[in-house]
């Protein structure tokens, strides 16, 4: 398995930053809008630095990963907000950065480059992922839907 690439996808919603920074940051609502998550749960309140289990699926195949905040940082007036968390084992960085765009806020999903996967990543992403190529498409694609059902959960709630 090759290193797969830094992967992101961005969308202009039509809500103030403090609203999709909420919107983001609510990841009890995470497994309704991310294809692969199941869950995530985190053990204590959100902060940089808090662990928690995430549980994922891809058709019939579910598997835990551990996680810990690397990045909380509510939007002001003065700075964009970003909450990122670090994944164990494949040692990516997930992040979400909220950034006000004209009379909306950008919000862009990212994930960071799988460097030097270990044996489990490897091994996971061949026999259960349908390889790592695919799988990496497949992330880019669920990036876009989880985009698209924030955008649709908040035009829902100013409608």
């Amino acid at each position: 398995m090759s290193n797969q690439p830094a992967r992101e996808a961005s969308i202009v919603l039509d809500a103030p930053p403090a609203e999709v920074w909420a919107a983001v940051t609510d990841l009890t609502a995470m497994r309704r809008r991310s294809p692969e998550l199941v869950g995530m749960w985190l053990m204590g309140a959100p902060k940089v630095g808090r662990r928690g289990i995430n549980l994922n699926r891809r058709k019939g195949f579910f598997w835990p990963t551990t996680s810990r905040i690397s990045q909380w940082l509510p939007p002001t007036a003065t700075s964009d907000g970003v909450f990122g968390f670090e994944v164990w084992p494949s040692r990516v960085e997930w992040s979400y950065e909220v950034a006000p765009d004209g009379t909306g806020t950008r919000l862009t999903e990212r994930r960071s480059a799988v460097i030097d996967p270990n044996l489990v990543v490897r091994a996971t992403a061949k026999l259960a992922l349908g390889g790592a190529d695919g799988h990496d498409a497949e992330l880019q694609d669920g990036m876009h839907a989880t985009l698209a059902a924030i955008q649709s959960e908040l035009s829902g709630q100013r409608a």
